[in-house]
């Protein structure tokens, strides 16, 4: 798989941004959405903006603390920070980044599996 951007993005610009990745990007297949909360609203704002792309909702219980614990080991913390046990470090930036990308991992993982 290969990722080609990652951007932390506000509900409401996210069609936009979506739409504006799929003119940079037309190679795009198909959009994952987390099936958590909010999820509908942006369902049906994706659906409406972008209706010929394929909209598939992955189920996304438990990425968020999975997320966490992978951002602090791809992102070291600096300094005196860095003699923290990661339970306590609190992540710099917001990582939905990660949270996307473990969505998008299990997705084409169990994509593979099936065929």
């Amino acid at each position: 798989m290969q990722v080609l951007t990652r951007a932390v993005v506000e509900s409401e610009r996210l069609t936009l941004e979506a739409a504006d990745l799929r003119r940079r990007f037309p190679q795009i297949a198909r959009l994952l959405l987390g099936d958590g909360t909010g999820s509908a609203t942006l369902r049906r704002a994706l659906a409406a903006a972008l209706p010929d792309l394929p909209l598939e909702i992955v189920p996304e219980h438990g990425t968020s603390a999975r997320a966490r614990a992978r951002f602090l080991a791809d992102n070291p913390a600096p300094g005196w920070r860095r003699l923290l046990p990661p339970g306590l470090r609190a992540p710099e930036r917001p990582y939905d980044d990660y949270v996307a990308l473990l969505l998008a991992e299990a997705f084409f993982s169990q994509k593979r599996t099936q065929v």
